[in-house]
């Protein structure tokens, strides 16, 4: 009898354990500000620039977004490595400047990466933290964001009048609605619009 009691305490302590663990930590979110924002809307557009040249490029644009209460927060990651097609891997975040084949870069022409809070007000990324993307086997997608840098900066192209509002953390793992896209062809769908909503905070 008191085996079994002591059997279903141990028991009860680890399923409060884990369930305390699970709500410090959602997955499927990202973290700003001290807020949580789980993820309950999300594309993938994989935009192919100089198509069919030996200098085609393909960025891979994440849009993680927060809809709750008539609010949408969004978080935009442009992830591009020069030498690669694919993704997969860490991309290193840097400013408007710094030359680097294989990074997450907030360009604000085409494609961005930033954090837009319920509409109001957009952040770019700056220098400091990554993302970590991976397919997975089954193909599905996983993403890792760690100590992304946002902020703003006074002149566009210049890393020294970068100043940092806060770092984004935070991971996605599942299913992506992918589209691919060949630059210079139109853009009509929701994901793009949304996109392109986006870009005119920052120019």
């Amino acid at each position: 009898m008191k085996r079994n009691a002591l059997f279903l305490a141990g028991l009860l302590a680890m399923v409060t354990l884990f369930s305390c663990s699970k709500d410090d930590d959602p997955v499927n979110s990202f973290r700003f500000d001290g807020e949580n924002y789980l993820i309950n809307d999300l594309y993938l557009i994989e935009e192919v620039f100089n198509k069919g040249t030996s200098a085609e490029l393909h960025v891979f644009q994440f849009m993680f977004g927060n809809i709750s209460n008539g609010d949408t927060t969004i978080l935009a990651l442009a992830l591009l490595d020069e030498a690669v097609n694919t993704l997969g891997g860490n991309y290193p975040s840097v400013g408007f400047t710094d030359e680097a084949q294989r990074s997450v870069y907030p360009f604000g022409l085409i494609f961005l990466s930033g954090i837009s809070l319920d509409g109001d007000s957009y952040y770019l990324t700056g220098d400091g933290g990554s993302v970590d993307a991976r397919v997975l086997s089954n193909g599905l997608y996983s993403v890792k964001i760690n100590n992304l840098s946002v902020g703003t900066y006074s002149s566009i192209g210049d890393n020294t009048s970068y100043q940092e509002r806060g770092t984004v953390t935070g991971s996605y793992e599942g299913a992506i609605h992918k589209e691919v896209e060949v630059f210079g062809e139109g853009k009509g769908t929701v994901s793009n619009a949304m996109l392109n909503s986006l870009l005119q905070k920052v120019r």
